[in-house]
Order: C-alpha cells, then sequence, then structure tokens
C-alpha cells in the first residue's frame, strides 16, 4: 500500500511530504530509520506506529507523551484504524496519511521512496523561544530572572 504521508510542524509551519510503500508496519518518530524524522519536545525515538492488516491501515501509539487521531487520545500500545481524511496529532507536529483508492498491502516489493513533495520539516529547526522548553524549564528560567532582578535591585539600592 503506498501512503502519502503529510506532516506540518506547528512551531514553524513547515510542511513535509513523503510517499511510503508499507506492507507491513513503519514507525514514525525522532529515530533516523523514520520515513519522517520528526525532532521536537515529546517526540519519542518510536512515537508512533502505523501497520496494514488485511488491507486496512492501523495506527498504535508508543509513546509516553501520546498521539491523537482526530482530537481523540489513543490508549497506549492499543491499535486504532486509520480512514481517509483522519487527522493525526503528536506533540508539534500535525500528520495527514491519505493513499490511492482501493489499495491494499502486499501488492508490491517493500521499499521506501523519501519524495519531498513541499518544503521538508528542518532536522535542527530552532523554534521561537518559549516554544521549545518544557513547563519545568520555562518555570526554572522565570525563577532565575527574577533572583537576577532581585540581586541587581540589592546592589542598586546599596
Amino acid at each position: 500500500m503506498e501512503l502519502l504521508i503529510v506532516v506540518d510542524s506547528q512551531q514553524n509551519g513547515a510542511s513535509n511530504s513523503v510517499r511510503y510503500e508499507l506492507d507491513d508496519s513503519v514507525t514514525l518518530g525522532r529515530s533516523l530509520e523514520s520515513p519522517v524524522p520528526l525532532d521536537g519536545n515529546g517526540i519519542s525515538r518510536e512515537h508512533v506506529k502505523l501497520h496494514v492488516e488485511s488491507g486496512t491501515l492501523f495506527i498504535t501509539d508508543l509513546s509516553s507523551n501520546g498521539t491523537w487521531l482526530n482530537t481523540q487520545r489513543l490508549t497506549r500500545l492499543e491499535a486504532h484504524r486509520v480512514k481517509a481524511g483522519d487527522e493525526i496529532q503528536i506533540p508539534g507536529f500535525k500528520i495527514r496519511i491519505s493513499w490511492p483508492e482501493g489499495a491494499t498491502a502486499g501488492n508490491s516489493e517493500k521499499k521506501q521512496t523519501a519524495e519531498a513533495l513541499e518544503t521538508p520539516v528542518p532536522r535542527t529547526a530552532t523554534p521561537r523561544f518559549g516554544l521549545a522548553l518544557s513547563k519545568f524549564e520555562t518555570i526554572l528560567s522565570v525563577l532565575a530572572l527574577l533572583s537576577l532582578g532581585f540581586v541587581l535591585f540589592y546592589f542598586a539600592s546599596s
């Protein structure tokens, strides 16, 4: 089954499209083996698995940070059917997958055709300040700035 995987970055607006010949399964995530390596906070090395059973596409969440299918959070390690037009969300990315009507799995040799159709998602994109920080890192940064402010105020008033 030939898939068209379209990934939109929510951090910098970049988009990447890849055609992938799927006979059995493929994993998307930070791993270099991913047809579209996804780099960002909250992305696991192996975040989601796409697999075909009897010509039907399924998605399984492998991560601890979550995956959403049409706004419903997926149960971890449980397969969910993907239909044409469904939207998959993982932290920082929206993914749409389409395939030719009537396509079935197992009808061709397994191969990856990484054909960029649009601007690729940068692997080391520098997101705007604040988007790349976790909540904990943001709180620590604010506390550090407040502490610095108090120190400067103390020395200025002496």
